[in-house]
């Protein structure tokens, strides 16, 4: 389980249903939305807690939280993060909601054996449009 703590009580104006979360990676362009699994207002004045599942699998439950990253579409790295205050607990529809937070996040591996890594550019030119998992 991954959690994030952001303040945005204030940003919303109604805390009913559990917040849409968009992930847009700046790598490939590709965005993916979910539901996020958590919406803790105890320390509201301070933070909201968030959550997801975060897979390493090809199976996700998006409006559960549970995403599927780490692959060629969604590698590791830095991510455009938008969250949505949610018409209910099982929109993934963003178009019309609030939008209470736009961030970066990094994403990286806990393990250890996935961390990102960076290589020296080469001047291959012809493989420009490849995507490359960096595990």
């Amino acid at each position: 389980m991954s959690y994030f703590r952001l303040n945005i009580y204030d940003k919303a104006t109604s805390v009913d249903y559990k917040p849409l979360i968009t992930f847009t990676s700046q790598l490939t362009g590709k965005s993916k939305t979910f539901v996020s699994t958590l919406n803790v207002t105890t320390n509201k004045d301070r933070y909201v807690e968030l959550g997801c599942m975060v897979t390493y699998q090809d199976s996700e439950a998006l409006t559960a939280g549970v995403i599927y990253l780490g692959n060629t579409d969604f590698p590791l790295g830095f991510y455009d993060v938008t969250i949505y205050q949610n018409s209910s607990n099982t929109n993934l529809d963003p178009a019309g909601l609030t939008t209470i937070y736009t961030g970066l996040m990094n994403l990286t591996s806990t393990t250890g054996t996935e961390a990102v890594k960076y290589s020296e550019y080469t001047t291959n030119d012809s493989d420009t449009e490849s995507v490359y998992i960096t595990i």
